[in-house]
């Protein structure tokens, strides 16, 4: 099973150039544009309910 990532914007430019991995408490993320590094840890990490349609869409989606 592959590791579930989003994108991710960075908090000074506000451009996607980051993944972070959904499996992993701990991480530093790097923006390419500005060049600045973001611990996961530092900015907070929230738990947000997933629907049971998104998971069956997930499912469905890593099948293509």
């Amino acid at each position: 099973m592959t590791a579930m990532k989003c994108p991710v914007p960075c908090f000074e430019c506000g451009m996607f150039t980051m993944e972070m991995d959904m499996e992993k408490d701990h991480q530093h993320l790097y923006c390419e544009r500005c060049e600045r590094v973001w611990c996961t840890v530092c900015i907070g990490r929230f738990e947000v309910k997933v629907s049971e349609e998104w998971l069956q869409r997930q499912r469905v989606a890593h099948l293509n």
